[in-house]
């Protein structure tokens, strides 16, 4: 056993004889320092060269798990090695990775689970629910569902708007009437607003009061009957129209008015952006 000789001793050996003195002894000493971390490398390598399945036994490995590193040589191998060590068979890509051990592989890895990340987040931005509507506050709340139980479709514009800000429809609750802001143009370009017009008068009426106003707000004119005669005259003195709202502008039309109808009749079945806005043709 005295004659064996290893590579360490060799090299020690060797290094010994070509040097003399403090500077031999220094080498022999490195040599074996060097020697004893090599043997310690060794042993502690998971996979030497002559290494088996780890789940067989009998085969060499050909693949090594990205998640737990141990060695297989076959898919049954594979799958048997998930199932025995409740592994995932995928590498931990947010596990600490010393410098020396960087290659180019961990590098495509964390690119990737980078791009995985940000596509993550761009879906769940995508998916959030929306946002909550908008609460009305409770008068309004009141006003379009008395107009919805006239079969109304009352639209509200955003605060701030100029329709929004001019609307002064308004629900009377002991009368359980609905009073309506009504804009009347005329063919001239002149306007005339009732800004409390009941569901219940004629449009033959509020058309007469809206002529003797010409641009100026009515606030209480006295109801007309809407005789016959009234109602003959109205209709072949003025041709009265209102545009469809709530549309687009090229599915939209005109509807013909009748003003021997109420108010509240004519809005029936109809969507109204804020108040009625009627066209009168003379």
């Amino acid at each position: 056993m005295t004659g064996e000789s290893t590579p360490c001793s060799n090299r020690s050996t060797g290094r010994g004889e070509a040097e003399h003195g403090a500077q031999g002894e220094v080498g022999g000493v490195v040599a074996d320092v060097t020697c004893s971390a090599g043997a310690e490398s060794r042993r502690k390598d998971p996979t030497p060269p002559t290494a088996v399945c780890s789940m067989c036994n009998e085969n060499p490995p050909k693949y090594t798990c990205p998640g737990c590193s141990r060695k297989t040589c076959s898919l049954d191998c594979v799958n048997g090695h998930k199932a025995a060590f409740s592994c995932s068979g995928k590498r931990d890509r947010t596990a600490f990775v010393n410098r020396g051990d960087l290659s180019y592989d961990t590098l495509v890895s964390d690119y990737k689970f980078l791009e995985e990340v940000q596509r993550v987040e761009d879906v769940s931005k995508r998916s959030q629910p929306p946002l909550p509507r908008r609460q009305l506050p409770k008068p309004l709340k009141v006003l379009v569902q008395q107009a919805r139980n006239r079969h109304v479709t009352l639209q509200l514009m955003s605060p701030g708007m100029k329709r929004r800000k001019e609307n002064s429809t308004r629900f009377d609750y002991k009368a359980n009437i609905m009073f309506w802001r009504v804009k009347w143009i005329f063919s001239d370009g002149t306007e005339a607003v009732h800004s409390r017009a009941s569901e219940l008068e004629l449009l033959g009426s509020l058309l007469d009061k809206s002529v003797q106003m010409r641009s100026h707000e009515d606030k209480a004119l006295p109801s007309e009957s809407g005789s016959v005669a009234d109602v003959a005259r109205w209709s072949s003195t003025y041709k009265v129209s209102m545009h469809q709202e709530g549309v687009r502008a090229d599915q939209a039309v005109d509807f013909d008015v009748d003003l021997s109808m109420t108010l509240g009749d004519f809005l029936r079945g109809k969507r109204i952006v804020e108040f009625p806005v009627f066209r009168v043709r003379q």
